[in-house]
C-alpha cells in the first residue's frame, strides 16, 4: 500500500492556525483570571460562613454543658445558683490576693 504524499499547506492557512492558537491561549488566559477572582470570592464567603457556624456550635456547646452542670448539681441535691456564687466568689477573691 502506497502511502499518500504530504501536501504543502497554504501559508494563510499555517498564519489562520497559529492566530487561533494564540487566540485561544489568551482568552483561556483572561478566562481563568476572571474565574479565579470570582472562586476566591467564594470561598471567602465560605470560609466566613464556616467560621460563624463554628462559632455558633461553640456557644451551643458551652449553653448545654452548663445546663448539663445545674442537671448534675440538682441531681447531686446541689443548689446550683449557690454553687456558681460561692465559686465566683472565690475566684474574685483569689485573683485579688495575687496581685
Amino acid at each position: 500500500m502506497a502511502t499518500a504524499v504530504p501536501r504543502n499547506v497554504s501559508p494563510l492557512i499555517r498564519a489562520g492556525r497559529w492566530g487561533l492558537l494564540v487566540t485561544g491561549l489568551a482568552y483561556g488566559y483572561s478566562h481563568n483570571k476572571t474565574l479565579k477572582k470570582r472562586e476566591e470570592r467564594v470561598r471567602q464567603g465560605e470560609i466566613d460562613r464556616v467560621t460563624q457556624h463554628a462559632i455558633h456550635e461553640l456557644a451551643d456547646q458551652k449553653i448545654r454543658a452548663d445546663q448539663s452542670m445545674v442537671d448534675l448539681a440538682q441531681a447531686a441535691g446541689v443548689d446550683p445558683n449557690g454553687a456558681k456564687k460561692s465559686e465566683d466568689a472565690k475566684k474574685s477573691g483569689s485573683s485579688s490576693k495575687h496581685h
